[in-house]
């Protein structure tokens, strides 16, 4: 075992998980009244010469894992 299991077991990990439509996933944690670790947002993410669009939040977990939740905007060219 690397360390000791004591809570929140999930500290520093994040799962990222692709939706279809992460305004409704959005609403629905909202009305569940989970708090929101990040709000929701657009990232472009550099990936070489080419940005990687995301529509995207974070939600933690009871056990402290992060939920980021996100839409795939798609890609741009990237400025030099």
């Amino acid at each position: 075992m690397a360390g000791e299991l004591k809570y929140p077991y999930g500290r520093g990990i994040n799962l990222q998980i692709e939706v279809t439509d992460v305004e409704v996933m959005h609403a629905a944690v909202q009305k569940n009244g989970s708090p929101l670790f990040l709000p929701i947002e657009e990232r472009w993410y550099r990936r070489e010469n080419v940005l990687v669009g995301h529509r995207q939040f974070i939600v933690q977990d009871p056990d402290g894992y992060l939920l980021r939740l996100f839409q795939d905007l798609g890609k741009r060219e990237a400025a030099r």
